[in-house]
């Protein structure tokens, strides 16, 4: 979880980055600099630099971690199992599957509504 927000914050920063560089690249060619060389070539200097900022923002959020202490982490379970039987409707009971009271009707049978059509010509649909 803290590796995915790390790596889509500073991807985000990079991609918004490549943008400024885009719009500014042609000035390049000013320079007598090829501008698609000079793209790919800082490009990827930037995308390393990416890469070492996901390492150290990764690191740095791991040392943060503090352990919870046993209680508030029994307290928590207590809690949880609590809005799952709020959420799920309350209780341990076992869900009986649907019958039905007529038989089903095949799609080629007279429609039961009277109307002298096929099912799937009438009501099916």
């Amino acid at each position: 979880m803290i590796v995915l927000q790390v790596v889509d914050n500073l991807w985000k920063e990079h991609l918004l980055a490549m943008d400024h560089m885009k719009e500014g690249i042609g000035l390049r060619g000013y320079a007598q600099q090829d501008p698609l060389v000079v793209y790919k070539r800082e490009g990827f200097e930037m995308f390393m630099e990416m890469i070492e900022r996901i390492k150290e923002e990764t690191v740095r959020f791991l040392f943060r971690v503090q352990i919870a202490r046993p209680e508030k982490m029994v307290a928590s379970e207590k809690k949880r199992k609590q809005d799952q039987l709020v959420f799920s409707g309350g209780g341990e009971v076992a869900k009986q599957p649907v019958r039905r009271s007529k038989e089903k009707v095949g799609r080629n049978q007279p429609c039961p509504c009277g109307s002298g059509k096929k099912y799937k010509k009438c009501c099916g649909r």
